[in-house]
C-alpha cells in the first residue's frame, strides 16, 4: 500500500511532502513527521492565543480609560452648568444694581433740581438760597448749611456704594465666565482624549478578532494534520502487522513443519501494534473515555471534573490552542462550567502559574459585577493534590476559557 500526503501549516511548518510508504518499509513521511506537524500547530495556535490574551488586557485596560475619561467629561459638564448658573445669577445681580443706579441716579438729581427751583415769594427766587438766608442766626445759618451737605453727602454715598456693588459683581462675572472658558477647554480636551481612546479600543478589538481567525484557520489546518497523522499510524500499524506475519511466515518455511501453515491475517480493520481500533496510544480518539493524565497534576484534576476535555491536550498554558484545534469554543469570557488556562508565569490570583507549563482548573462560578472568578483545582502544589483546592481570583477576562 501507498500513503502520499502534503502536511501544510501557514504559521511555522511550510511544506512537508510525504513519500510513497511501501508494504515492508515505512518512508520519511512517517506519522511522527505528522506528529511534529501537529504539535508545531498547537504551539502556533497557543502563541496566537496568547497575543489574544494581551489585545484583550489592551482591550479591558483601553475600556477602564474610556471610563475614567467619561467621568472626568460628566464632571466638567457639571462644573460648567454651575458656571453657568451663577453667571446667570450675577448677571441678574447686576441688572438688578444697574436698576437700583438709574434709581438713585434720579433721585439724586430731583433732590439738585429742587433744591435749584425757583419761587415765587421767595427773597432771591432760590430754593437753595432762601433757605440759608431764612436762617434766624450765624449758628442756624451753620446748621442749615450743614445739613443740606449731608443730605447731599449721604445721597452721593449710597449712589457709590451701588455703583461699587455693580462693579464687583462685574469682576465676579467676568471672574466666572474665565472660569467656564477654562472648564470648556478642558473638557474639549478630554473629548479628544476620548474619541482617540475609542480609535484604540477599536484596533485592540479588530486586532482580537483577526487573531481569533488565525485561530480558526489553524483549527482547519490542524484537523487535516490530524486525519494524515491517523492515516499514517494505520498504515505504519498495517506495514509492520504484515512484516511481523511475514517474518513469522518465512521462519516456518525454514523450519520443517509436521502440519499445514495457516498465514495470519494482515490485521486490517483490528487492533493494531500501536493501539486500539488503529489509533496510536494516546491519541484523544483512543483515550477519551479515561483519564490518561499524571495523578496529582492540575491537568488530572480538571480531566476528572470535567470529562469532555482532551487526553492529549498537554501541558495547562496549551489546553485553549489544543481545545481550539479540537473545535471547542475558545475564548476570553469567563462562564460557570467553563475550563480556565493560564499562561506560563500569568498570576493566579496572589501566585505564578509555572513559567513553562502553566495551569489550568475548572470555573465553578462566575461574579460578573466583581469581575470575579471562583475556581477549583488540583496539582502537587496543594494540600489537597487530587483537589478540589478553591480559589476566587480577580481580573477575570484576563484569562482563556474553554467551553463545552
Amino acid at each position: 500500500m501507498s500513503f502520499k500526503k502534503t502536511i501544510t501549516t501557514t504559521i511555522a511548518l511550510g511544506l512537508l511532502t510525504a513519500s510513497v510508504l511501501s508494504t515492508n518499509v515505512v518512508s520519511a513521511a512517517t506519522s511522527s513527521e505528522a506528529q511534529e506537524a501537529i504539535t508545531a500547530n498547537k504551539n502556533a495556535t497557543n502563541d496566537l492565543l496568547k497575543q489574544i490574551e494581551s489585545a484583550n488586557t489592551e482591550v479591558i485596560g483601553l475600556d477602564q480609560k474610556i471610563s475614567t475619561n467619561a467621568s472626568k467629561i460628566a464632571d466638567q459638564e457639571a462644573a460648567i452648568t454651575k458656571a453657568n448658573n451663577q453667571i446667570e445669577s450675577l448677571s441678574d445681580q447686576i441688572t438688578d444694581a444697574q436698576k437700583e443706579v438709574s434709581k438713585r441716579t434720579v433721585v439724586l438729581k430731583k433732590q439738585l433740581v429742587t433744591l435749584q427751583e425757583k419761587s415765587g415769594d421767595a427773597v432771591s427766587g432760590n430754593v437753595y438760597v432762601d433757605f440759608l438766608l431764612n436762617s434766624n442766626d450765624l449758628s442756624d445759618l451753620v446748621s442749615r448749611s450743614f445739613t443740606i451737605n449731608k443730605l447731599n453727602q449721604a445721597s452721593k454715598e449710597a449712589l457709590d456704594d451701588v455703583n461699587s456693588a455693580k462693579a464687583k459683581l462685574s469682576g465676579l462675572k467676568t471672574e466666572q465666565e474665565n472660569t467656564k472658558a477654562s472648564l470648556v477647554a478642558t473638557k474639549t480636551d478630554l473629548e479628544k482624549q476620548k474619541a482617540n481612546l475609542e480609535s484604540l479600543k477599536s484596533e485592540a478589538d479588530q486586532k482580537q478578532t483577526a487573531l481569533s481567525q488565525k485561530i480558526n484557520d489553524n483549527k482547519d489546518e490542524l484537523t487535516a494534520l490530524q486525519a494524515d497523522f491517523d492515516k499514517a499510524s494505520t498504515e505504519e500499524a498495517d506495514a509492520a502487522a504484515k512484516k511481523a506475519a511475514d517474518d513469522a511466515n518465512n521462519a516456518k518455511k525454514d523450519t520443517p513443519q509436521p502440519t499445514s501453515i495457516d498465514t495470519p491475517s494482515d490485521n486490517k480493520g483490528g487492533t493494531s501494534v500501536f493501539g486500539g481500533n488503529g489509533k496510536v496510544a494516546g491519541n484523544s480518539a483512543g483515550n477519551s473515555a479515561g483519564n490518561s493524565y499524571a495523578w496529582g497534576q492540575c491537568t488530572w484534576y480538571v480531566k476528572s471534573v470535567a470529562p469532555w476535555a482532551g487526553n492529549n491536550w498537554g501541558n495547562g498554558a496549551q489546553w485553549g490552542a489544543s481545545a481550539a484545534a479540537a473545535g471547542f469554543t475558545v475564548n476570553h469570557i469567563p462562564a460557570a462550567g467553563a475550563i480556565v488556562s493560564f499562561a506560563g508565569g500569568q498570576m493566579v490570583g496572589s501566585w505564578a502559574a509555572d513559567g513553562a507549563y502553566g495551569h489550568v482548573a475548572y470555573v465553578q462560578s462566575y461574579n460578573a459585577a466583581a469581575g470575579t472568578i471562583t475556581i477549583t483545582q488540583g496539582g502537587m502544589g496543594f494540600s489537597n493534590p487530587a483537589g478540589p483546592n478553591t480559589q476566587t481570583i480577580s481580573n477575570a477576562g484576563a484569562f482563556t476559557y474553554i467551553h463545552n
